[in-house]
């Protein structure tokens, strides 16, 4: 099925053909040329992995809606995603990237993120596409769809509207964009960071006690234990495809590791009583087997206050640089990477890897002068 859609400001329509089968995304895919737009839509609100509803495709001036509802072989898709003479153009692909790791095993490459790649052209590092579009293509999308049931069919003239204008515009953005990068000379800053910032990575169950809040607190042995809780529920929150507070909250986690004893009856007092009765025997199994580990290396405690007057001066340092340039500070700035550059130079003497490269040329020596005064 094709339609023309009409968007305000424009002269030139997209076609839209809905393809629904395998057959169909065979042919679509064929006819696919080596810039491709791409954005998704899903929900997530009961579920530990997102669910797709739609994936939206834009190559040259069709557009193509893709049912997951009825598509079972993406092969065709994958290959698109996966083919390095491809340049696929997303906007705050994140959580689009996620998604296509688990529902279609897909790992894309050519990726091109439009809102990352607008920051390093202006002071917005996170602006939206329906800002994006509006400021440089001088369009005004419809209203958002974002909270709208995708896997519901069929789907409203409101919601394919939203789904077309989603993708209808990434080409121009994407040009106009890798035209100003080469003009300022900013295509390699840009692919340095875009080579980081498109890789989608699981979390590792076994990892997900370091970043639980004031687990820092804990000695190894407790965080033993924490580890041993904290994996299980990943787990078995992965399995059963629920949320991970639908199993136990990480709150609940710690105040288990922090105790030397675990039986069902404690177990019982701190649970609400259905969560209490389907889990309660594997929370006191695995709180014993963290107890029989070996004590775990304690995790990095905050910054001293020294460290947080170096980490204050090294972000202004940052920010005044990037405001020269101007792009967005956040590239340059952001909180947690200058602590970990902190954290790194304190036990090696040198930068940490992200103030390599090109930001190493723009703010390595200053960096390094402010970092010798923890010395």
């Amino acid at each position: 099925m094709a339609v023309q859609l009409c968007t305000p400001c424009r002269v030139a329509a997209i076609s839209l053909n809905w393809i629904t089968s395998n057959a169909e995304l065979v042919d679509a895919a064929a006819e696919w040329g080596d810039v491709l737009g791409l954005d998704t839509e899903f929900q997530r609100t009961n579920t530990f992995y997102p669910v797709p509803g739609l994936y939206q495709v834009i190559s040259r001036d069709r557009a193509y809606l893709l049912d997951p509802l009825t598509i079972d072989d993406w092969q065709p898709l994958v290959s698109a995603l996966e083919d390095v003479e491809v340049t696929l153009i997303m906007h705050a692909c994140g959580e689009d990237l996620e998604l296509m790791s688990h529902h279609l095993k897909a790992t894309p490459t050519g990726l091109f993120d439009t809102q990352l790649a607008h920051a390093f052209i202006s002071a917005d590092f996170s602006l939206s596409y329906s800002n994006l579009v509006a400021r440089h293509l001088g369009i005004t999308l419809g209203k958002p769809q974002t909270r709208s049931n995708w896997l519901r069919r069929p789907l409203s003239d409101e919601q394919v509207r939203y789904a077309c204008e989603d993708v209808e515009h990434l080409p121009a953005l994407y040009h106009l964009l890798s035209e100003a990068h080469e003009r300022l000379g900013r295509t390699t800053w840009f692919q340095e960071t875009m080579a980081d910032h498109g890789r989608y990575t699981p979390g590792d169950p076994e990892k997900y006690y370091q970043g639980i809040k004031k687990a820092w607190r804990l000695p190894g042995h407790d965080l033993a234990v924490l580890r041993s809780l904290t994996s299980w529920r990943e787990r078995t929150a992965m399995a059963e495809d629920v949320p991970r507070n639908r199993v136990v909250w990480d709150e609940h986690l710690l105040a288990f590791a922090r105790h030397p004893e675990l039986d069902e009856g404690r177990v019982w007092e701190l649970l609400p009583k259905p969560v209490a009765r389907r889990y309660a025997g594997h929370l006191v199994a695995e709180h014993r087997s963290g107890r029989d580990a070996d004590p775990l290396p304690e995790l990095e405690p905050p910054l001293t206050q020294a460290q947080g007057k170096i980490s204050k001066k090294l972000r202004e340092t940052a920010r005044a640089r990037a405001e020269a340039q101007q792009f967005a500070q956040e590239l340059l700035a952001r909180k947690r990477d200058v602590e970990s550059c902190i954290r790194h130079y304190t036990a090696t003497g040198d930068l940490s890897r992200t103030y390599s490269g090109w930001r190493g040329d723009l703010v390595g020596d200053s960096f390094l002068e402010i970092l010798a005064r923890l010395r």
